[in-house]
């Protein structure tokens, strides 16, 4: 319960106990026994508290009411027993003489009041004053205390009887600081005038006229003497002002003075000096000063585009005004240095035109923003910033990261023997790709040779500032990066193997000079799992439509029936994007039917449509993208479809510079090939080459394209190729996928196109190629069913149609019979039979044979029936033209056939992809005939700006009039070239793949041809035996007649298809090439696991090797073919006599069953090994709890009796392909 002080009376409320136990938290009550006191101070400064006031009812306190006092002394001043006192109370006009102070209370008779608060203060005071000790009784302390209680009972309204009111005694607690400004020069100066309320006029000339502070300053006034008595606080702030000389201030003390009083005079300023009086002073001196706060306007880069300050006139109250001022790139460099140097000399206030700048603690941070934004002005502005690259929102939905995509080529390290540990002469360096086509990993080994050879190349292309490289016998190149990468891990192996130190398991050493993989945007791949999927929701039809034909087709050119229904097809399918998600198309006419001039009618026509339609891309190899050109020109109206060619040295004006280029970007990323971001200008339509995508994929994947045309696509067929996954990266609303020949080697060909323009329709790749099988390898009824489920899903987006079925009115095209059986010559049969002979003896000590193995042989003979010379005589010398006419028939017949062309005006294309063979050509015909023909290569530059490109050079050759010769390479003008001039075409060389052999034809043969066109394939022929030429002919004729099926494709001719016996005399290869239990032991281990490989095939199994790296402790899958079960077989060898092998080919085995277990989920394995030596009894124990069946060298012996295999079986194996010889 509360007892109020000076009062019986206790105050109780049931709202109290809360309150009480709140004030105590506070420190304003007291808990006393069972009650609490309340200070009378704390009373009054709850009355001034707005959350406390209502609750002072609680208290039941009386209400406050006007009191007069009087306050009366005792003796003087300088006297101890000074004293003073208050009484004679008067509540209105009448005096109280029966009144009693209770506390804060007065009584009087019946009356009760609160006393007003400057009352209490008063009356508090003077009973503090008379309870002072005997050290405070001196006249100095006397005169302080009076002065305090002179302005308390000023304040209170109280009467001062006689002596008091005489006595006029000015103690300030508070100084008031008067200032004036002087300007001296460039500097400032200050004048400091210390004041106080009530101050006598006289009393700054008083206070200067002393040389130290007084304890009391007396003062004559008009009504008397006034004292001014300095307190302690007060005294320490004047001595300060004392030290000033005349009061005055300049320069950095002038300004931290007017900035910050406290700082320059002293801890008790901050109780003496009021903070709002001082700064109203100031103003009132015109001492005002401005803040500034740095201002950028920026691009969405980032980039400064405008720099300025916010300036703000500041006075007491806070921010008076404000502006911004931009500022030039001159005037803030002025700016910066001045800033600068303030900051240096530690001066707070920086005067800059007008300006009188408070610095602030942030004003080193503004200098350091403002340096940073003029560095980057001066700098070119940043165009391709980090955050923009990483922001997957700028890309197509497909691209789901931007990270490291992993090399097409990687590096493994393999024993040659098993059985042997990682020394450096049991080593060899292996480089592994997954082929087009496939998902299996293949491996090739580089010997000594090859590896240095590799060395050698890598270092020129690098001198002669290429990109890449190409390795004999890889499928694509090698970009110079991934081949130093590869060649380091091959010399750390090296290295490692020499100090016995080399770990197949460790990873390997990134280059020091960069990161090794190559940041990219990785897309959903559809390999494994349909990682990313466009959901074609219905068939579709165009049958029927007529095509919308653009305002800009010009008239001079009519549209074919079947050039209508295509664009009609394409219209239809384009405008099917929306309503049933069609995604794009696979335009896969025969050559030369003009699908070109179809897809420059749907481009047209779509910007007809819509203006504001987004770019198109057209993406094609260089040497077509003039031809693109051409077309436009030529078949519409000016201006239609404006271009813009991005690839080669077009690239130079639309790139951005290095510094342009987010610095982490380039240090982290490795990344420097951006163009400008508004790049594409004003063109509708942007050509580029498959190269250029893939090098600036960033700058076209994060464009927005309406129409994306790939054309010659079979660029795009191989998933695992860098311009395949970047062309799969454009963001494109319709995509077309433009190709004569949709499969060229496997199924997989038709999957990656339509992966490309319809994602997820065909599957993951993986199930693709399990499910699916071309019409001739179909031999179920499941198989074919599967066929014709191909074919429907692929139907409604795929056009094919050939020249046979709707160029009605093209000329003919005659195959010249006659030329297909020239007679061997007696120098070839030679050469022929030279060749063979030294093949027989390869392995003969000192045989010094040319040929490693059957496809080098193959090679010679191929050439032989060409050009008939030695082998190694490659350079082509010229000789007597009748000596080399004897001996080289084709040679011979060409020059006849020449002249008879001749006659008739007109002109040839020979096509011959040996270059010694064209200049040995070009030599003869122009002694024969007096015409040097031009010869076109792969490095005949199609560079729009050349002057003597190749697509200039052969329209050269079309507009000669009369006779004309050109050879030209197959591969090397495969794409874009028409010489629709020439109307005899020469296979002087034949090509593997027919469907390549009939692209170099249609060169000639396609619309816009007026005459017959005649084909020839001269052909060597021998009465007694089948020569190379005769079995590639109807090798050929076999593969082109397959290919009439799109699904079938015509691929190569592998030298799988080829034996020696069928292009050598008969009876030429005999059993001398058997392979017995003799030669297995003597075989590497590669021979080896060929031989295995070529027993379980003939055994009646589907049997292949694995990668020699990473083969999951496999060595051969043989897959079931005759049999029920297929094998899982490790293979060991080992060339030690009577050596007996451990069980780790039992471990590597039933390791590896579950992978392939997992890959071939349809088929049951059994498991064995094979040696040609045997395993230890330990071996045998393991290898019967683990199912395993061993096979050992009369196993082995009993096999081969059973099958016999010859050594041009396992070179067959060993060497699959062409460029192995």
């Amino acid at each position: 319960m509360p007892r109020p002080f000076d009062s019986a009376r206790p105050v109780t409320s049931e709202l109290l106990g809360g309150l009480l136990r709140q004030l105590e938290d506070e420190g304003l009550a007291v808990a006393d026994g069972d009650g609490y006191v309340l200070p009378w101070d704390a009373v009054y400064e709850l009355m001034e508290h707005p959350e406390y006031a209502q609750a002072i009812a609680w208290f039941e306190l009386p209400a406050v009411a006007p009191v007069q006092v009087t306050v009366s002394s005792r003796d003087t001043l300088e006297d101890s027993t000074f004293d003073i006192a208050v009484g004679d109370w008067r509540l209105g006009p009448e005096m109280a003489r029966y009144a009693v102070l209770c506390g804060a209370i007065l009584k009087h008779e019946s009356e009760r009041i609160l006393l007003p608060p400057a009352l209490w203060a008063l009356v508090r005071e003077v009973r503090a004053f008379a309870k002072r000790d005997s050290a405070a009784r001196t006249g100095q302390a006397n005169r302080q205390g009076w002065g305090r209680i002179r302005r308390l009972a000023i304040s209170a309204g109280a009467n001062l009887d006689a002596f008091l009111y005489r006595s006029v005694v000015l103690t300030p607690e508070k100084l008031a600081i008067g200032l004036r400004k002087a300007v001296a020069g460039d500097d400032t100066v200050i004048e400091v005038q210390p004041g106080f309320d009530g101050a006598p006029p006289d009393w700054l000339h008083r206070f200067d006229r002393q040389a130290t502070v007084q304890d009391r300053y007396d003062i004559p006034t008009a009504e008397g003497i006034v004292q001014v008595v300095v307190s302690p606080k007060v005294r320490t702030v004047l001595e300060e002002i004392k030290l000033l000389p005349l009061r005055r201030v300049a320069g950095a003390r002038a300004q931290a003075f007017i900035l910050n009083p406290y700082a320059t005079l002293g801890e008790d300023a901050n109780e003496v000096i009021d903070e709002q009086q001082f700064e109203t002073a100031r103003a009132d001196a015109g001492l005002n000063y401005e803040r500034f706060l740095p201002q950028f306007e920026r691009d969405a880069f980032g980039y400064p585009l405008k720099v300025g300050l916010l300036i703000e006139v500041a006075s007491g109250t806070g921010p008076v005004s404000s502006e911004t001022r931009w500022l030039s790139d001159d005037e803030l460099a002025k700016f910066a240095k001045v800033l600068k140097s303030a900051l240096a000399r530690k001066h707070l206030l920086l005067g800059w035109e007008g300006y009188d700048f408070e610095l602030q603690g942030e004003a080193p941070e503004y200098l350091q923003q403002l340096e940073q934004a003029l560095e980057e002005r001066r700098k070119p502005p940043v165009l391709i910033k980090y955050a923009q690259v990483y922001d997957l929102t700028n890309y197509a939905s497909r691209v789901q990261k931007v990270g490291f995509e992993q090399p097409y080529y990687s590096p493994y390290i393999a024993k040659k023997k098993d059985d042997e540990g990682w020394f450096p002469d049991n080593i060899i360096p292996l480089i592994s790709w997954v082929p087009e086509g496939e998902t299996a990993m293949v491996s090739m080994p580089l010997g000594p040779e090859h590896l240095a050879g590799f060395r050698q190349q890598v270092v020129a292309a690098k001198a002669a500032g290429k990109t890449s490289i190409t390795l004999p016998g890889t499928p694509n190149p090698i970009p110079i990066g991934e081949a130093e990468r590869l060649l380091d891990t091959f010399t750390e192996a090296s290295e490692e193997a020499k100090e016995g130190k080399f770990d197949p398991g460790k990873p390997k050493r990134p280059r020091p000079e960069g990161p090794i993989k190559r940041t990219s945007l990785i897309i959903g791949a559809n390999i494994h799992n349909i990682d990313y999927a466009e959901k074609r929701r219905a068939a579709l039809a165009s049958d029927g439509r007529e095509p919308e034909l653009p305002a800009s087709l010009r008239p001079e050119h009519p549209l074919l029936p079947h050039q209508r229904q295509g664009v009609a097809w394409l219209q239809t399918l384009f405008e099917a994007h929306d309503t049933f998600n069609c995604r794009g198309a696979v335009l896969a006419d025969d050559m030369g039917l003009g699908k070109t001039l179809q897809l420059l009618i749907l481009m047209a026509w779509a910007i007809e449509k819509n203006p504001n339609i987004e770019p198109m891309l057209v993406v094609a190899p260089v040497s077509l993208l003039e031809n693109w050109k051409e077309e436009a020109e030529k078949f519409l109206t000016a201006g239609a479809l404006s271009t813009l060619t991005a690839y080669g040295d077009n690239l130079s004006s639309l790139r951005v510079p290095r510094a342009s280029i987010d610095e982490r970007l380039i240090t982290e990323d490795g990344l420097t090939r951006f163009l400008r971001p508004d790049w594409i200008g004003d063109a509708r339509v942007v050509l580029t080459t498959y190269e250029t995508l893939r090098d600036l994929e960033f700058s076209f994947a994060s464009q927005r394209w309406s129409i994306m045309i790939c054309d010659e696509a079979q660029k795009i067929k191989n998933p695992a190729a860098m311009v395949t996954r970047a062309a799969k990266k454009q963001n494109v609303a319709f995509k077309i996928a433009c190709t004569g020949t949709p499969v060229e080697n496997t199924l997989a060909d038709i999957w990656c196109l339509f992966d490309f323009v319809q994602p997820g329709l065909l599957g993951a790749l993986n199930d693709f190629g399990h499910r699916y099988r071309k019409p001739i390898e179909a031999k179920t009824n499941a198989e074919r069913a599967r066929v014709e489920e191909l074919r429907g899903l692929i139907d409604p987006q795929i056009l094919r149609r050939t020249k046979a079925k709707v160029a009605k009115d093209l000329p003919r095209k005659i195959v010249a019979e006659e030329c297909r059986r020239l007679p061997l010559s007696n120098k070839q049969r030679e050469l022929y039979g030279w060749a063979i002979d030294l093949f027989k003896r390869r392995n003969d000590p000192g045989a010094n044979a040319p040929f490693k193995n059957h496809l080098g042989l193959l090679h010679y003979l191929r050439l032989i029936c060409t050009d008939p010379r030695r082998h190694g005589l490659d350079v082509f010398k010229s000789e007597k033209l009748s000596d080399y006419r004897a001996r080289a028939p084709k040679l011979d017949w060409l020059l006849e056939q020449l002249k008879t062309i001749e006659r008739k005006r007109e002109k040839v294309i020979i096509f011959c992809e040996f270059r010694p063979i064209q200049r040995l050509l070009q030599y003869y015909i122009h002694e024969a005939l007096g015409l040097r023909p031009d010869i076109i290569n792969g490095d005949t530059s199609a560079s729009p700006i050349d002057p003597q490109n190749r697509q200039k050079r052969i329209k050269a050759f079309q507009e000669m009039p009369g006779f004309g010769v050109i050879i030209l390479s197959p591969l090397a003008v495969g794409f874009g070239v028409n010489i629709q001039a020439a109307n005899h075409v020469v296979h002087y060389t034949r090509m593997w793949n027919p469907a390549k052999e009939d692209q170099a034809t249609d060169r000639a043969y396609r619309i816009g041809q007026k005459k017959d066109v005649y084909v020839y394939y001269p052909v060597v022929r021998a009465e007694d035996f089948t020569t190379f030429d005769v079995k590639l002919d109807r090798l050929l004729d076999e593969k082109r007649l397959l290919a009439s099926d799109m699904l079938n494709g015509a691929g190569d001719l592998r030298p799988s298809e080829f034996n020696l016996d069928d292009v050598a005399p008969p009876g030429t290869f005999n059993d001398n090439e058997l392979v017995t239990l003799e030669t297995a032991l003597s075989m590497n281990w590669k021979y080896f696991e060929a031989l295995a490989t070529v027993l379980y095939a003939k055994r009646g199994y589907d049997a292949h090797r694995t990668p020699s790296a990473k083969d999951n402790g496999i060595d051969i899958v043989a897959l079931p073919r005759e049999q029920q079960m297929g094998k899982l077989i490790q293979v060991k060898s080992s060339g030690i006599e009577g050596k007996q092998l451990g069980w780790d080919a039992v471990k590597d085995v039933v390791g590896g069953h579950e992978f392939y277990a997992k890959k071939f989920p349809r088929v049951g394995f059994e498991l064995a090994c094979l040696t040609n030596r045997y395993f230890d009894e330990q071996t045998h124990r393991n290898a019967k709890l683990n199912r395993v069946e061993l096979l050992e060298q009369p196993h082995l012996q009993q096999m081969l009796n059973e099958t016999p295999v010859m050594m041009i079986d396992i070179e067959k194996i060993l060497y699959p392909n062409w460029s192995d010889a």
